[in-house]
């Protein structure tokens, strides 16, 4: 099925590759960035001086990202075996390399057979070009006019370009997933929609009148006619689709406001 192949394609034929990182806290940010969009394959080339607690530190729920990364010499060797190679880059190029954005990069990552590399160059200069010579096309993330991007700000953008591009062709992530620190995900499932019982516009009847009782206590009503702000104030009540639980805890609030006009010391 198309859907749990790109699934597959995501977790084990798109690979990440940092080329000479200086910061060990990018690195672990790229991690976290990797697991929040469905990514699991990393390749550290020439970390300079990592830290690998650092990196853990900024990896909260995506420790094993760094634990099973490939820590190798050479972008060469981080590559080897890949049929379709993208470096990215901010900066205009000699070569005529194809170039991509990270949208029109991705259906090709999911089109094309074998495993996919993307390079990220170190954070203070990009990628040289003896690196860029391992790659069959570019990659450009659309800017204004500062064209910078941290490291893990453009993993995340390529990687949530990827995932956008998994879930048109029927990817849904598992609820079963892993949230912050390893533990259970949070909330429904990424699409999961889950109908709330709002109140009948009668019901608020009694949330308008004590609305409009601490309006007059507060002298809004001065020189505002009672008869509108009532109707506004029904009409944005109507759009909010509120709960029952909620009209209680606004009453709340308005009668607390109250007694706290009445009794100011």
């Amino acid at each position: 099925m198309e859907a749990d192949f790109a699934g597959r394609t995501l977790r084990e034929r798109v690979l990440f590759v940092l080329v000479r990182p200086l910061q060990s806290g990018n690195v672990g940010a790229v991690a976290r960035s990797m697991k929040n969009m469905g990514l699991r394959r990393l390749a550290v080339v020439a970390p300079q001086a990592l830290d690998i607690d650092r990196a853990r530190w900024m990896a909260p729920g995506a420790a094993d990202i760094l634990d099973q990364a490939r820590y190798v010499s050479s972008v060469a060797e981080a590559v080897a075996g890949c049929h379709f190679v993208v470096a990215t880059t901010a900066r205009g190029r000699h070569h005529q390399w194809p170039a991509h954005t990270p949208s029109t990069f991705a259906p090709l990552a999911f089109d094309g057979e074998g495993d996919i590399a993307v390079l990220f160059g170190p954070e203070d200069r990009g990628l040289d070009n003896d690196e860029l010579l391992h790659a069959h096309a570019l990659l450009h993330i659309p800017t204004d006019i500062h064209a910078s991007l941290n490291l893990s700000q453009a993993t995340l953008l390529v990687g949530a370009a990827l995932f956008a591009e998994a879930q048109q062709r029927g990817y849904v992530p598992r609820p079963d997933g892993e949230g912050r620190r390893g533990g259970p995900a949070r909330g429904a499932p990424p699409g999961a929609t889950e109908a709330r019982p709002t109140v009948a516009a009668g019901d608020l009847d009694p949330l308008i009148t004590e609305w409009m009782t601490t309006l007059e206590i507060g002298t809004y009503l001065r020189g505002h006619e009672p008869a509108l702000v009532t109707a506004t104030l029904r009409r944005i009540l109507q759009r909010a689709g509120l709960e029952t639980g909620e009209v209680a805890v606004l009453r709340g609030m308005l009668r607390k406001m109250r007694w706290k006009m009445k009794h100011p010391g």
